[in-house]
């Protein structure tokens, strides 16, 4: 069940990178969608995971993944949505 999970997450960041257009704020629409429709997260939730996002440096898409991942599935889960939405 939990590599189950930790593919679902990796394939649903994959996805997002893969179609959306403009950079890392350009995707964060979709990345919100696509979280709050499965379930994983709320809006409010994923609003606070973009605060953390821009508070640090780098580039955001990853960061918020990889809180969204962390925050469903640990390390793991944060390490393979940031995978996902650099590949």
């Amino acid at each position: 069940m939990y590599m189950k999970l930790i593919w679902e997450i990796f394939w649903l960041f994959t996805r997002v990178a893969i179609f959306s257009w403009g950079g890392g704020p350009a995707s964060l629409a979709l990345m919100q969608r696509e979280v709050v429709t499965a379930g994983w997260t709320t809006n409010e939730e994923f609003a606070d995971a973009v605060a953390v996002g821009n508070a640090l440096p780098g580039p955001i898409a990853p960061q918020v993944s990889a809180y969204v991942g962390y925050k469903l599935a640990g390390i793991w889960g944060a390490v393979s949505a940031a995978v996902g939405t650099t590949v």
